[in-house]
C-alpha cells in the first residue's frame, strides 16, 4: 500500500499567493469496502470565489458519496450535478464573469489513482523512471466543452497502477498561462508533493500557474528537505502549450504550510537563521546534559538521606552533612537555572531574528513593486497586495510597531485604491448600537427607519437641519400596543406618495405571512394580511419593495417575487406571482430594488434586471473585482435608465456604483473602512445621500459633488 502526499501550486508571476480554493481534498468511504479512499478535486474555475468553490467542492463529494453504481458513474454524475449548479450561477451574469472551466478529480485509493476530467482540464503524469505524459480530454474539432456552459458535459477517465515516486499535476486552461512544460516536467523530477510545489512556485516567473500536486511515496519514507529551500532554476524557454487564462484575483488565504513562499526564500540563506538554527542545537544539548546531570546527583542525593546499615566506618560530622547538602543542592539547581536563562535568551533571539526576517521580507516586497516597469493593473495589484501581506505578517509579529511601515501601507492603499477605481470617503457616525444584531435600514428626507431583526423592533429617528446628525429621541414603532412585532420581520421600506411608491408617508415592515403599514402620521402600524393564491403563499421572504402602490416581495423559500395591489385597504392575490412558474435562481438572492424594473442582487454577486417579467439589459462590465459577499442594493433615480445601482459588498467594505445598464462607475471606500462588515444601504431620493448599516453603527455620507 502506498502513501499519497498533495501540495498546492499557486503562483503569478513570480509570486507564491499560498493556498487556492480551487483545491479540495477529503476522505471519502471506498467503494470496495477497504475503510476510505481520498478524493481529491481541482475546480478550473478562476471567477468562483472561495464560497462559490467550496460550495461546488461539497456538491461534488455528496453527489459522489450517495450515488449508487460503479467509481466512475458515480464520478460522471457528481461532475454533471457541478456543471448543472455553475450554470444556474452564471444566469444573469456577464460572460467575462461566468463560472466557465474544467473540473479535475483524483480518487486515490491503495496504489491505483483514477484521474477524472471534464472541460478543458490538463494534467501531467510523470513516472519515478522518467517518462513524461500531458493527459487531456479529448474534443472533437479541438472544440473545448466548457463545464458550466451546456447542459451536459462528458468526463473522461484514465487509471494508472502508480508506483513509488510517481508524481501527478493537475489544472486547467483557465488556471495555466505562459508555462511550459519542459519546466513542469523539470519540477515534477524532484520527489515529494511539496517539494514539487516548492519548485514551481519559485520558478515560474512569468505567467500563472494553479494546480495541485500529487506523489506516490512509501508509507515510511522520510522528509530530507522542506519544500522552502527550493532553489530557483535557470529560466526555461515556454514550449508551444501556452493557454491563455484571466487572471484571477488572489485569495486573500493562508499560505500553505508545505509550499515555499517567496518571502521566505531570501530567509534561508539569512546568517541569522543560521545562528538560531545552531543556538537551537547548542541548548537542546544543553539542557539535555543539565538533565543527565540532574537525574544522577538527584538519585545520589536521595541515596545519601535514605536509612544505612551499620557499618565500622565513622560518620560524618554534621557541619559535613550541611557541606554535603549544600553541594548537592547546588549540583541541582544550577543546571537548571543555566538552562532557563539559556532558554529565555534563546527566545528573545530567535524573535528578534525573526521579526527582522519578516521585516526584510517586507522591504523585499516593497522595492519589488516600486520597481515593476508594469502598467497592468492586474500585475500591479498582485504585487501590493504582497506588500499588505509582508507588511500584516511582520505586525503580527511586532504588534508594538505600527510606525514603521505606517507610510508603506498608505502608500499600498493608495496604489491599490487607483487600480481599483476607490473613493475614499468619511463617513459620519449617525447612532451607535449596543452589540452586532442583524439590522435593516430605510432612509427618507427627515430621517431614517431602523429595523432590529434580534429584537423585532423598529425605529424612526429625525435628522437635524443640515442632515449630518440625529436630533430627538427615537421613536419606536408601535404593534398592536407593543413595540415587538407578533411576527418575525425581515425587512422595512420607506413608504411615501412620491415616485408612485405609496399611498401615504411612512414606512412598510415585511414578514413571510403579514406586512405592516406604518403610518407617520397617526404612529400605528396596521397589519396587512398576505393573501393566499391558489393555495399558495410566500416561503421564506428575502426583501420586500414598494412600487404603484404594490407590495413586492422576494421570496427565496419558493424561488418567486410576489406582488399584491392595495384594493380597498386589503391586498388584492389577482396575478400575484410575477414569474408564471418558481424560478430556481431566486432563491440565492439576497436583496431586491425597484424603480420600474426589478433588480435582484444573488449571492454569487450577479445581478439580474427584468422589465415587464422579461429579462432586461443588464450586463456588469468594468467591475475591477468580482464581489465576495454582496448583501445589498439600492437605486437613484426614478427609471430604469436614470441613475445608479449600488451594491454593498460586505467582505470589502466596498459600495460599488453602477450604470442602469451595469456599467461600472466606481466604488466607495470608508477612510478607515468602517464598511467592512456592514449589513445594509439606502439611498435617499435626491441620490446623492447614501446611509449605510454597519456592525454596530449607522453611517452617512455624500457622494462627492452631493448636497445634504
Amino acid at each position: 500500500m502506498l502513501a499519497f502526499s498533495h501540495a498546492v501550486v499557486h503562483v503569478f508571476e513570480g509570486s507564491d499567493l499560498g493556498g487556492s480554493p480551487q483545491v479540495v481534498a477529503r476522505s471519502v468511504p471506498s467503494r470496495q469496502g477497504k475503510g476510505h479512499d481520498t478524493l481529491l478535486i481541482f475546480l478550473d474555475f478562476p471567477n468562483a470565489s472561495a464560497q462559490v468553490c467550496a460550495e461546488l467542492a461539497q456538491m461534488l463529494i455528496e453527489g459522489y458519496t450517495r450515488a449508487p453504481g460503479g467509481i466512475t458513474s458515480s464520478l460522471r454524475l457528481a461532475i454533471n450535478l457541478v456543471n448543472d449548479r455553475a450554470m444556474q450561477l452564471n444566469r444573469g451574469a456577464v460572460p467575462s464573469r461566468r463560472i466557465e472551466g474544467s473540473v479535475s478529480c483524483a480518487l486515490l485509493s491503495d496504489d491505483s489513482l483514477i484521474l477524472a476530467q471534464a472541460g478543458p482540464a490538463i494534467a501531467f503524469a510523470r513516472a519515478a523512471s522518467g517518462a513524461f505524459e500531458v493527459i487531456e480530454p479529448w474534443f472533437s474539432n479541438n472544440q473545448p466543452q466548457w463545464v458550466g456552459a451546456a447542459s451536459r458535459v462528458d468526463v473522461f477517465f484514465n487509471h494508472f497502477s502508480v508506483n513509488p515516486g510517481d508524481v501527478f499535476v493537475l489544472s486547467g486552461r483557465r488556471s495555466l498561462e505562459g508555462v511550459g512544460e519542459e519546466l513542469i516536467e523539470a519540477c515534477m523530477s524532484k520527489g515529494e508533493a511539496r517539494l514539487v510545489a516548492g519548485y514551481l512556485n519559485a520558478n515560474v516567473k512569468r505567467g500563472r500557474m494553479v494546480g495541485v500536486v500529487i506523489a506516490a511515496e512509501t508509507p515510511s519514507a522520510t522528509r530530507t528537505a522542506p519544500a522552502s529551500s527550493a532553489p530557483v532554476m535557470e529560466n526555461t524557454t515556454p514550449s508551444a502549450r501556452q493557454t491563455a487564462a484571466r487572471v484571477h484575483t488572489p485569495t486573500e488565504a493562508a499560505h500553505h504550510a508545505s509550499a515555499a513562499t517567496a518571502e521566505r526564500a531570501p530567509l534561508a540563506a539569512s546568517p541569522l537563521r543560521s545562528v538560531g538554527a545552531r543556538l537551537s542545537a547548542t541548548l537542546g544539548e544543553v539542557l539535555g546534559r543539565a538533565g543527565r546531570a540532574f537525574g544522577r546527583i538527584a538519585a545520589a542525593f536521595i541515596a545519601r538521606l535514605l536509612p544505612k546499615e551499620e557499618s565500622t566506618v565513622s560518620l560524618p560530622t554534621p557541619s559535613a552533612r550541611v557541606i554535603t547538602f549544600a553541594l548537592a543542592a547546588t549540583a541541582v539547581l544550577l543546571p537548571v537555572v543555566i538552562g532557563v536563562v539559556v532558554g529565555v535568551l534563546y527566545f528573545q533571539f530567535s524573535g528578534e531574528a525573526e521579526r527582522l526576517q519578516l521585516r526584510a521580507a517586507a522591504e523585499a516586497r516593497l522595492e519589488q513593486a516600486r520597481q515593476a516597469q508594469t502598467t497592468d493593473p492586474r500585475q500591479v495589484r498582485v504585487l501590493w497586495e504582497a506588500v499588505l501581506r509582508a507588511v500584516d505578517a511582520y505586525e503580527a509579529r511586532a504588534p508594538d510597531d505600527r510606525t514603521t511601515f505606517g507610510d508603506v501601507r498608505r502608500e499600498a492603499r493608495a496604489r491599490l485604491d487607483r487600480v481599483l477605481g476607490v473613493v475614499r470617503v468619511s463617513p459620519t457616525v449617525l447612532a451607535t448600537f449596543g452589540g452586532e444584531a442583524r439590522r435593516r435600514v430605510s432612509v427618507t428626507p427627515l430621517g431614517v427607519y431602523v429595523l432590529d431583526l434580534e429584537a423585532n423592533a423598529a425605529f424612526f429617528q429625525r435628522f437635524n437641519a443640515t442632515r449630518d446628525a440625529l436630533v430627538d429621541q427615537p421613536v419606536s414603532l408601535v404593534f398592536d400596543g407593543q413595540q415587538r412585532a407578533p411576527v418575525p420581520l425581515v425587512d422595512i421600506a420607506r413608504a411615501t406618495a412620491l415616485g408612485n411608491r405609496w399611498r401615504t408617508e411612512g414606512a412598510i415592515l415585511f414578514s413571510d405571512a403579514v406586512v405592516y403599514e406604518y403610518s407617520s402620521a397617526t404612529g400605528r402600524a396596521i397589519p396587512l394580511d398576505i393573501p393566499e393564491v391558489n393555495g399558495v403563499k410566500p416561503g421564506k421572504v428575502q426583501s420586500g419593495a414598494l412600487y404603484e402602490n404594490r407590495v413586492y416581495l422576494l421570496d427565496v423559500g419558493v424561488g418567486q417575487i410576489w406582488r399584491y395591489a392595495l384594493v380597498n385597504d386589503v391586498l388584492s392575490g389577482a396575478n400575484s406571482s410575477y414569474f408564471r412558474s418558481p424560478y430556481t435562481v431566486l432563491r440565492e438572492s439576497v436583496d431586491m430594488a425597484i424603480d420600474g424594473a426589478i433588480y435582484v442582487l444573488q449571492s454569487s454577486g450577479a445581478v439580474m434586471k427584468y422589465f415587464n417579467r422579461q429579462d432586461a439589459v443588464f450586463a456588469m462590465s468594468g467591475l475591477p473585482e468580482p464581489f465576495k459577499k454582496p448583501v445589498a442594493i439600492a437605486l437613484s433615480g426614478d427609471s430604469p435608465e436614470r441613475g445608479s445601482v449600488f451594491v454593498l459588498d460586505s467582505e470589502t467594505g466596498a459600495v460599488v456604483e453602477l450604470r442602469k445598464n451595469g456599467a461600472f462607475v466606481r466604488q466607495f471606500r470608508a477612510a478607515a473602512d468602517e464598511f467592512v462588515g456592514a449589513q445594509d444601504l439606502a439611498v435617499d431620493e435626491s441620490g446623492q445621500l447614501l446611509v449605510v448599516m454597519g456592525r454596530d453603527r449607522l453611517y452617512r455620507f455624500l457622494l462627492p459633488g452631493g448636497t445634504p
